[in-house]
């Protein structure tokens, strides 16, 4: 199983933060619902609270993807999902979460979903082993990330992702360089992008249809631009990033190989949704980690859903 052939096109420079469109081959229908159209109910564990666990339903009639950094915002504190996730009309299962609030421990049961997504300097730490989300000292790290915004932007009382956001998407116009509202709309088709932070590329992010890669555009363009806070003068003064760069990253991507969705030992990871299956995947080669979720319709070819390539030598995947 491969990335299906991507095309990368012109880009739209914002500072330093550079967008290409990018389109790929499929059928361009999937049937499932993500973003804020799906109808997924998020809960403490009906246990008790756990800082790395949380109880996903889906109370839609069509399957539902929760995707690697989306924010799941309230609870006993603000979590982020680990890793992508595909579930079945009615399905309810426990998922792998990370906190992006440290200092709270107290609130409610349930969780809001407005499908918002970590910023990129701080969904890089799940990049780095994304086949082993509870890896040692990966939440400590995930804090120090959260954390590098209340140096830059003012502490936050409780240490709160969330907090930074709702703070910097509330901020007059005037008082910022860049909005999302400042972005290209969407193309016809286009199922991704490639991103470049400075000069260099940092990700590249595709989905299996244009409509699930239209529902998380605007807060993929958010998240990036609150990471501009982070940024060394000099990389805010940087220019655009090439186009040759963002074309042989998204070769890169598309040269690895993900092995067959159904045989040998990646077949144990494989779930069944009703007429719908799912397996995550993974794989780290060189300069790229990359992860994401494929599925499989009866009478065709597994597809992915979802894939996310980052470049593992960016500046921003290191811990400041």
């Amino acid at each position: 199983m491969k990335v299906q052939q991507l095309h990368v096109g012109a880009a739209t420079a914002l500072g330093p933060l550079t967008i290409f469109p990018v389109w790929t081959g499929g059928p361009g229908e999937l049937g499932i619902s993500t973003g804020a159209h799906a109808d997924v109910a998020v809960t403490e564990l009906a246990s008790g609270p756990q800082v790395p666990r949380l109880t996903v339903t889906n109370n839609g009639p069509r399957p539902a993807l929760l995707l690697e950094g989306e924010l799941l915002e309230g609870g006993q504190q603000h979590r982020t999902c680990a890793r992508d996730v595909v579930l079945g009309p009615g399905e309810t299962r426990d998922i792998d979460t990370y906190c992006v609030e440290a200092g709270r421990w107290e609130g409610t049961h349930s969780h809001r979903r407005q499908a918002r997504r970590a910023p990129l300097n701080v969904r890089a730490e799940l990049a780095t082993s994304p086949s082993n989300p509870g890896g040692a000292g990966r939440q400590g790290r995930i804090w120090n990330r959260v954390a590098r915004f209340d140096a830059a932007r003012g502490r936050s009382a409780t240490s709160s992702l969330l907090e930074h956001l709702d703070r910097f998407t509330a901020e007059p116009r005037k008082d910022r360089r860049f909005g999302a509202d400042d972005a290209p709309a969407p193309l016809e088709g286009q199922r991704g992008v490639v991103l470049g932070l400075g000069t260099r590329p940092l990700l590249l992010e595709v989905f299996g249809t244009h409509t699930l890669f239209r529902r998380h555009y605007r807060q993929l363009v958010e998240s990036a631009l609150l990471d501009l806070e982070l940024l060394a003068p000099h990389v805010m003064a940087s220019g655009p990033m090439p186009a040759q760069r963002a074309r042989d990253f998204a070769a890169a991507v598309q040269a690895l190989e993900f092995g067959a969705f159904d045989d040998g030992l990646p077949a144990l990871e494989v779930r069944n949704h009703g007429s719908l299956r799912s397996r995550n995947i993974t794989q780290t080669t060189g300069q790229l980690a990359v992860a994401g979720i494929a599925v499989a319709l009866p009478h065709r070819k597994p597809e992915l859903a979802h894939l996310t390539g980052w470049n593992t030598h960016h500046p921003l995947m290191e811990i400041a």
